[in-house]
C-alpha cells in the first residue's frame, strides 16, 4: 500500500498560495456558453485553473476555479450582474480557503454501473463516508442500453483513502453493496 500526498487535480489545488474565486453557474445549454465564460474571465484579469463543466438536462452547468490577483478577482465579483444579464445564467461566486493540510492516503478509483434506481449514490457514498474516504471527484449519468432500452446508472469516482483506514477494507464493505444492490463495482487501490 503505497501512501502519496495529494496533487493539484485531486483535493487541493496549487493554487492555494494565491487568491480564488470558485465560479458557479447554470443556465441553458446553448453554443458559445463556455466561451463567453472564459471570455468575460480573461478580460477580467483572471486564471481559469480547474473547471467541471456539464450538461444536466437542458441546463449547463459551470463549475470554475479562477486565480488571479485580489483586484482582479474583485472585478470578477463586481461584475457578476454583468455575467447574468449578458449570457443569462444564474451565477455566483465564493472565495476560496486555504487547503488545511496536505491530505495523505491512498488514492482509489470506483466505478460502478446497475439499472437505474433512486437511491443507488446514497448507497455507495455511505461507505465511503463512515469510512472517511475523500470524493474528489465524482460523476454519473444515466445511459440507455443498445438493444432494450433500458436506463443504466453509471457512475465514477476519485477517491482518497486517508491514512490509517485500510483500502481493502473499503473494497469489503463496498463489495457488500455491491452484492446487496445488484452493481457491477470496480474498486482499483491506486491510480491504476
Amino acid at each position: 500500500m503505497q501512501r502519496m500526498p495529494h496533487d493539484s487535480r485531486d483535493l487541493a489545488s496549487a493554487s492555494d498560495a494565491r487568491p480564488g474565486l470558485i465560479l458557479t453557474a447554470l443556465g441553458p445549454d446553448r453554443p458559445g456558453l463556455v466561451n463567453a465564460i472564459a471570455g468575460f474571465v480573461t478580460r477580467r484579469g483572471g486564471n481559469i485553473e480547474d473547471t467541471r463543466m456539464a450538461k444536466l438536462g437542458g441546463e449547463f452547468a459551470v463549475l470554475v476555479l479562477v486565480t488571479g490577483s485580489s483586484a482582479n478577482l474583485a472585478a470578477l465579483q463586481a461584475d457578476q450582474a454583468v455575467l447574468a444579464g449578458e449570457l443569462g445564467v444564474h451565477c455566483f461566486f465564493k472565495p476560496t480557503h486555504k487547503a488545511l493540510g496536505t491530505a495523505e492516503g491512498v488514492f482509489c478509483k470506483l466505478s460502478l454501473s446497475t439499472l437505474d434506481r433512486p437511491g443507488i449514490v446514497e448507497s455507495v457514498t455511505e461507505v465511503l463516508s463512515s469510512r472517511r474516504v475523500n470524493v474528489a471527484s465524482l460523476s454519473s449519468r444515466v445511459v440507455h442500453a443498445a438493444e432494450t432500452g433500458t436506463p443504466l446508472f453509471e457512475l465514477e469516482a476519485e477517491l482518497l483513502v486517508p491514512v490509517g483506514v485500510d483500502p481493502q477494507e473499503v473494497a469489503r464493505a463496498l463489495g457488500e453493496v455491491s452484492e446487496r444492490d445488484n452493481l457491477d463495482l470496480a474498486f482499483i487501490v491506486g491510480r491504476g
